[in-house]
């Protein structure tokens, strides 16, 4: 936990400190300070982090350095601060301990007699025995406006979760309008609106956070979201958002339903990308190329017919929902917040009916191509497979040209 918020009437003999022991950006006590490596000016490192995060800080510091380069500061500096003794944030709940700037953090939070945090609704410091009372009594927690960057609008808290996702909602359509207004309408168009589209409803969700936590009714959220920033390993942000599906268990079938469709789409873009860039290196080498396509049909085609050989559908189906399920929760960049905006998120049984719908396709899928085996000889499939990379490498002929060009 991260306090701070130190002014001068909490420090012993406070008015004889140096005014540049504190941050010109709260005008408190500098907490856990770093510095600019140009101008060297001082600053809370929570205060300069949430200051670089804004978009119009252009990556400068608040003295307009740029680039910003952070720096550690000096013993010298951290033994000065450690020389001052003050008062606990608790002297108004009854503790009178003075403590030495380094003790501090540890005793507010663990040691004191008089523990308190802050109420995440009102901001006020609150003893932890009595939260429960102040957050039921009427009148005691009276939660702060909240400010919806989509916008630019203070909304009262109670309010705030209907009006950021319908305003949200309003903002995304606007953007989208813009978007199709500046490009011409095509297929290449078309996966340009929808990466923008995702990309600017992400960066509207991180401007909201900078003012106030997304309003939400998902359990884990926040879990998933310090795992990333953490950048947790692969196994342990896996493990997280499958806690994540499970606490939320009344909207697992959208979420299995989402995760599976994100996975199959990333797992078809990364497809797509190899498949062109083998095709790109074998109309390179042309003769080398024609060998190794027909190998790889040959290699594609029976390696299918040896799988429907020897695995019924019933595991491929499994295996691959499963892979697609996993690899769509392996992304790092969709927010969870974003699910609840979906108008399917509340409608569970359409889910479910949907997921059993794209199973049946899958099923009669894996029928026809049994079927197809059963009546086309082998060979035949592999020739078709053969000639068809052989075309499709052909037809990427000028475009290679034009891009050595």
């Amino acid at each position: 936990m991260e306090e701070g918020n130190i002014d001068r009437d909490r420090i012993v003999d406070g008015h004889l400190v140096d005014d540049d022991f504190f941050c010109p950006v709260c005008q408190c006590l500098l907490w856990k300070p770093c510095a600019c490596s140009k101008c060297r000016h001082l600053f809370c490192r929570k205060c300069l982090y949430t200051w670089l995060e804004n978009p119009n800080s252009g990556r400068r510091c608040p003295f307009r350095c740029e680039p910003f380069e952070e720096q550690d500061c000096s013993l010298s500096i951290h033994s000065k601060l450690n020389c001052l003794n003050i008062h606990c944030r608790n002297l108004e709940f009854g503790c009178t301990q003075t403590l030495s700037y380094n003790s501090l953090e540890q005793h507010e939070n663990v040691a004191c007699e008089y523990l308190s945090k802050r109420c995440a609704e009102c901001d006020q410091l609150v003893l932890i025995s009595r939260m429960d009372e102040h957050c039921e009594m009427p009148g005691l927690c009276v939660p702060h406006p909240v400010k919806c960057t989509a916008c630019q609008t203070y909304i009262e808290k109670p309010v705030f979760k209907d009006h950021f996702h319908e305003c949200f909602l309003n903002r995304m359509i606007t953007l989208d309008i813009q978007t199709t207004m500046n490009h011409e309408q095509g297929a290449s168009s078309i996966w340009l609106r929808t990466i923008l589209c995702g990309l600017n409803a992400i960066n509207l969700l991180e401007q909201q956070r900078r003012f106030s936590p997304v309003p939400t009714d998902l359990i884990g959220v926040d879990a998933v979201r310090q795992a990333r920033e953490r950048r947790c390993g692969f196994f342990y942000h896996m493990f997280m958002m499958l806690t994540f599906v499970l606490a939320n268990g009344s909207k697992a079938p959208f979420f299995i339903l989402a995760f599976s469709a994100i996975g199959l789409v990333q797992c078809a873009t990364v497809i797509l990308i190899m498949y062109g860039f083998f095709v790109v290196r074998m109309r390179a080498h042309i003769y080398r190329g024609c060998y190794v396509i027909m190998l790889i049909s040959y290699i594609l085609t029976y390696g299918i017919l040896l799988l429907f050989r020897f695995v019924s559908d019933s595991l491929i189906i499994y295996l691959l929902g499963l892979f697609s399920f996993l690899y769509g929760c392996s992304n790092r960049l969709i927010s969870m917040e974003l699910f609840e905006m979906h108008p399917m998120f509340h409608m569970t049984k359409i889910n479910i009916a949907l997921y059993c719908a794209v199973l049946l396709i899958m099923k009669i899928l894996l029928l026809l191509c049994r079927f197809y085996y059963w009546c086309i000889p082998i060979y035949l499939t592999a020739g078709i497979t053969a000639w068809i990379n052989f075309s499709i490498a052909f037809h990427t002929k000028p475009a290679s040209r034009n891009m050595t060009t």
